[in-house]
């Protein structure tokens, strides 16, 4: 359910693509600095998109340094860190974490039980100082497994779950310059963007989890061909994803950014708009 959130590379100025590079390696390293090296596997450019709007609206700025990657240790980046990277780094670890756990009961495989077994600890040190979060990223879960484990096809029960999931992620910042009123906003925004991202997962994964026999909300309804099937549904997926994008939208509009707004506008106006289109056609290169 992550990998989706990223800016339309096309239309980036050329600093503004080095300076989404940069949030994304300084994450990475703040990810290898606060956890393990191996816990940088779970790295995606959810939490990056993350640890960039945070940083915008921050009063502090970022530091900017050209160091080598484990990536490409031959070749220095460009890598910007912030303080706000800290929170985001422990979101990605904690949701990260939520994915492979999820593998492990859809596929079963030894890989994903050892995986959740090696980053439990992981998780567990993210979870310090984000208590909170973790009783909402609990709760959440629990109450999405039982609608899966009950074949739930009602979109807006199931997607509701991730939706509120999201909305605690961004709101419970512990950033002193989120005041009530961006709290507010906030939670609007993670509620409707977590809800695009639930459908959108979905919707991308409808053939894969057709053919493996997963849990899809998309297909807890009669079908007989899924290529005809995916056409069937497409204008009720369509409505939602584009309401739910639009809603982040306004949400992010009434957001006090300080910079990096170029960045974040081609994101949110043109990176979800191209993702959208890509995934109603079918086009969309699976999440992390």
């Amino acid at each position: 359910m992550f990998g989706y959130i990223e800016p339309l590379k096309p239309e980036l100025k050329m600093k503004e693509y080095e300076a989404f590079r940069g949030y994304y390696c300084g994450l990475c390293k703040t990810i290898k600095d606060k956890y393990t090296n191996t816990a940088r596997f779970m790295l995606n450019y959810d939490c990056a998109v993350l640890s960039i709007l945070l940083s915008s609206m921050s009063d502090n700025l970022p530091i900017v340094n050209r160091e080598r990657c484990i990536a490409n240790p031959l070749k220095k980046k460009t890598i910007v860190r912030s303080v706000e990277a800290e929170y985001a780094a422990a979101v990605n670890v904690i949701l990260g974490y939520g994915k492979i756990k999820d593998t492990q009961r859809d596929d079963k495989k030894a890989s994903a039980y050892a995986l959740a077994l090696f980053y439990k600890r992981v998780r567990k040190k993210a979870a310090k100082g984000n208590a909170v979060l973790m009783l909402e990223f609990d709760k959440r879960m629990k109450a999405l497994h039982a609608l899966e484990e009950e074949k739930s096809g009602n979109l807006d029960a199931v997607s509701s779950q991730f939706a509120h999931l999201l909305a605690a992620v961004f709101s419970l910042a512990p950033c002193d310059f989120i005041d009530e009123r961006a709290k507010k906003i906030l939670r609007h925004f993670g509620y409707n963007l977590g809800r695009w991202l639930y459908i959108a997962d979905a919707i991308d994964d409808l053939e894969k989890d057709d053919k493996k026999k997963r849990y899809n909300v998309f297909l807890q309804r009669e079908y007989d061909n899924i290529t005809q099937h995916r056409k069937n549904i497409r204008e009720e997926a369509a409505f939602n994803m584009n309401y739910s994008l639009a809603e982040a939208c306004k949400a992010y509009e009434l957001l006090d950014i300080k910079r990096d707004k170029p960045l974040l506008d081609n994101i949110m106006y043109l990176g979800l708009a191209k993702k959208t289109k890509d995934i109603l056609k079918g086009e969309g290169n699976g999440s992390l």
